[in-house]
């Protein structure tokens, strides 16, 4: 089953890759914006000879504010008295409304509203030029090419800086954990195949209940024994094919939060990432100026590089660990693989608070699992209580007796196992909640410590690059923290159902 999971998942990884291929040529092409190289989700795309790019990256970082509607699915962007509006999937735009042709026609693709190249210096009239040799986008609007120098790092007017990655923004479609789970029970083949055995298995049951006149107390009659053993049999057989039915719903809805959740912390990832980025490129831009003003040498400049380098290798593996996650969660719901979408759903941190050992005996009386240990002895003492010494061949006795006792042990065994997993599980929620506790209590400092660079920048006392670096901290705690809360929610699942740790992986196919 694992080798069939991963064949699938990887037809559908290259089912997607060369879709994609097919449509557009990506993932290589740089845009420069006011000597700022960017960083997308969704990297410009050269599409039937025309290069677009991410609208709302590039025409943000121009000055413009850009706001989408999801209904109409139309993207409106204004900068000082001009007015721009577009429509998905339409080669015909409007600046105050004029219209404009466009090469080609706007799409979307990982969440992103992209435009063709030309309508960027069309619409707000940026200088904009398109190297083919080194797949080079250069925009500027700038005046006389201005640029950034060591003065103005300590002494211009600065709003928190904020990075210049843009983030998934135009959705399609969005996602509850309900639905969520809604989607990947209805797709799921071990529900259907439940729901089968359920009918299958009463159909047994009620054909062998006909000939049962009444209960044996002991053993007697050869033929009423063996058929009332067969009834008692058919008849688990029938309640065990409803509580496994129950147990894999239970072991879908874990699967779904689980892989909801991650999702949510590859999204975070991918922002830290991009932030990662932004702060490297502003250390090169200083370790570049400090060396042209001989106040370094290129060792530093070769530090910074290197340190870039490195972060966009981290974007780079946040990125694809983001587009698996999505693969991930859309096999389980029946989504496409390239399918993207918001979620809807974060969870909010709550502090836990539970009694172990009563939980621990809700979970023991509860339990499918350990429900279907217990009547596998009862059948066995049912087959040790109507033994006939008189038929030959019979099993001995003795073994008989043998099967009562392991079944005993089993079902001993499968109640250790849940009393243990709920100790476990509460243990680690306890844990992560310590984590979280001491993130707070750091950001308490760190955002204070944000405050103050930014006061000491406006009076020239600090560097934008430190105001940024204090900033950085501050998002950097509060994603973990994120990713912490979510840890829990996922846990909790866990926690009041654990037997779903090991239904969620066969629910899930």
């Amino acid at each position: 089953m694992k080798r069939f999971a991963v064949a699938v998942l990887t037809t559908l990884l290259l089912t997607s890759t060369f879709a994609n291929l097919a449509g557009a040529q990506s993932g290589d092409i740089k845009v420069i914006i006011n000597g700022v190289t960017q960083q997308y989700t969704q990297p410009p795309v050269v599409s039937q000879n025309t290069t677009l790019v991410p609208l709302r990256g590039v025409f943000e970082s121009l000055g413009a504010k850009v706001e989408w509607d999801s209904k109409a699915k139309k993207v409106t962007a204004s900068k000082n008295d001009d007015t721009l509006t577009l429509n998905i999937g339409s080669k015909l735009a409007y600046k105050n409304s004029n219209p404009v042709q466009l090469d080609a026609a706007t799409q979307i693709q990982k969440g992103q509203v992209l435009v063709p190249l030309r309508f960027v210096s069309q619409s707000l009239g940026a200088k904009v030029n398109w190297d083919q040799t080194s797949r080079t986008v250069t925009i500027s609007n700038q005046v006389n090419g201005s640029t950034t120098d060591i003065n103005s790092l300590s002494s211009k007017p600065l709003d928190a800086p904020v990075t210049k990655v843009t983030y998934d923004t135009y959705y399609n479609d969005s996602l509850t954990y309900e639905d969520a789970v809604k989607l990947a029970i209805a797709d799921s083949t071990s529900v259907k195949t439940g729901e089968v055995s359920i009918d299958q298995a009463g159909k047994i049951m009620k054909e062998t209940g006909k000939n049962i006149d009444f209960v044996p107390a002991e053993a007697g009659d050869e033929a009423q024994d063996k058929a009332f053993k067969g009834y008692a049999q058919t008849n688990l057989n029938y309640e065990a094919a409803k509580k496994n039915l129950e147990m894999t719903k239970e072991g879908i809805e874990y699967n779904v939060k689980d892989l909801y959740n991650k999702l949510l912390q590859k999204q975070n990832a991918v922002k830290l990432a991009a932030l990662n980025i932004e702060d490297a490129e502003r250390k090169l831009k200083v370790a570049q100026i400090k060396r042209d003003n001989q106040m370094s040498s290129d060792y530093e400049v070769t530090q910074a590089t290197n340190q870039l380098t490195q972060n966009q290798a981290a974007l780079d593996k946040a990125k694809k660990d983001l587009d698996s996650a999505y693969v991930s969660l859309n096999q389980v719901i029946g989504y496409k693989p390239e399918q993207r979408y918001e979620l809807k759903d974060k969870p909010v941190y709550s502090e836990f608070k539970d009694n172990v050992e009563t939980k621990v005996s809700q979970v023991l009386t509860s339990s499918t699992a350990i429900w279907l240990s217990e009547q596998k002895v009862d059948l066995a003492e049912l087959s040790l209580k109507l033994y006939n010494f008189n038929t030959p061949g019979n099993t001995p006795y003795e073994a008989e007796q043998l099967n009562v006792e392991k079944a005993q042990y089993a079902t001993e065994g499968t109640k250790r196992q849940l009393e243990e997993a709920v100790r476990t599980i509460y243990n680690n929620i306890k844990a992560l909640e310590s984590q979280y506790s001491q993130i707070q209590a750091g950001l308490v400092s760190a955002r204070s410590a944000a405050d103050m660079a930014k006061k000491q920048f406006d009076v020239g006392l600090a560097t934008e690059l430190q105001v940024y670096e204090a900033n950085l901290k501050v998002t950097t705690a509060e994603q973990q923290a994120e990713d912490i809360v979510t840890s829990i929610d996922t846990l909790k699942m866990a926690y009041g159902k654990p037997w779903v740790l090991q239904g969620a992986a066969s629910g899930a196919q």
